[in-house]
């Protein structure tokens, strides 16, 4: 990495303290100078976590409650003052090598971000792609890909990232997270917001390796699955950008760890390939037919 080079870590955090806990312990062995954390739970009971003493500054940020992923993420932007944002979730921990995004986005003046991949339940995911505008259509979909060496480790460019990733200041000056978006689609305006209004590049440094810890207890994940609230930013997404429908091909450009049966996961991956072979205005109304039984089921929305 650069030297005098600044680096900051955000994560936003409504409840996991544990989880958080052992984040922040694994960020005292890499070269971060500041910790934002962006709570938006009941700030008092990770107190004593906030009151610890860490390798690095650490400054919680009171976000008001329940207010979401994408209003933490703004507000850590706007107290940010270093020259490299990662960014992370509570359930991750900071791998040693991660300075190799801030070195590759110093090779690569023209890159505004760059993400690693996750390491969970002992296999790799990545869940990078591209995104396509059809008319008032998103399509979500990868199509071939090349890597190239960067700062000597491999770097694949895609338009959407993961989320544990690097950023220059500039980058997410120029365009951050919308705090309106609580959860459902704070990373995917993102990104349309860069592929719109910036000329940032983004892509994919599979050797830097997040472990990732998902779970949370039951009050966190009724909140994180409410139906009305995803409904709702699904349509906030859809009226800000003037899209009809959002299209979803393959999504998954790394995974070696299969989350269906053998046979259904051979399924999906052919019902995908099917679909994105269909004219785009019939694979808008798949979708909309999807969606329609996800309503049905209680399901929340794509």
């Amino acid at each position: 990495m650069i030297a005098g080079a600044s680096v900051a870590l955000g994560v936003p955090v409504y409840e996991r303290t544990e989880k958080l806990r052992n984040l922040l312990e694994s960020a005292e062995n890499v070269p971060v100078d500041t910790v934002y954390v962006a709570d938006n739970g009941h700030t008092d009971e990770r107190r004593d976590l906030y009151d610890s003493e860490f390798a690095f500054d650490l400054v919680p940020i009171d976000v008001e409650y329940d207010s979401g992923l994408g209003n933490c993420r703004r507000s850590i932007v706007d107290r940010l003052d270093e020259d490299y944002l990662v960014i992370a979730d509570s359930d991750h921990t900071i791998p040693g090598n991660v300075a190799t995004l801030v070195d590759q986005l110093e090779a690569r003046p023209e890159f505004g971000g760059v993400c690693g991949l996750l390491f969970e339940h002992g296999g790799l995911r990545g869940t990078c792609h591209d995104l396509y505008e059809r008319g008032d259509i998103l399509v979500r979909d990868i199509r071939g890909k090349e890597a190239e060496l960067v700062a000597g480790q491999p770097l694949v460019e895609f338009d959407f990232l993961q989320n544990v990733a690097a950023f220059r200041r500039e980058c997410v000056e120029d365009y951050a997270w919308d705090p309106q978006l609580q959860q459902g689609k704070p990373h995917l305006d993102f990104y349309v917001g860069h592929k719109r209004r910036t000329d940032w590049r983004f892509g994919c440094c599979p050797a830097v390796q997040f472990p990732h810890y998902p779970g949370g207890g039951s009050s966190y994940t009724a909140n994180r699955n409410k139906r009305e609230r995803l409904m709702d930013a699904r349509e906030y997404f859809l009226d800000k950008w003037g899209y009809r429908q959002i299209v979803y091909g393959q999504l998954e450009w790394l995974e070696t760890q299969d989350r269906l049966p053998s046979d259904g996961r051979v399924a999906e991956l052919l019902a995908k390939r099917l679909l994105t072979r269909l004219p785009l205005e019939l694979q808008a109304k798949v979708t909309d037919a999807r969606q329609f039984v996800r309503k049905l089921q209680g399901r929340p929305p794509l």
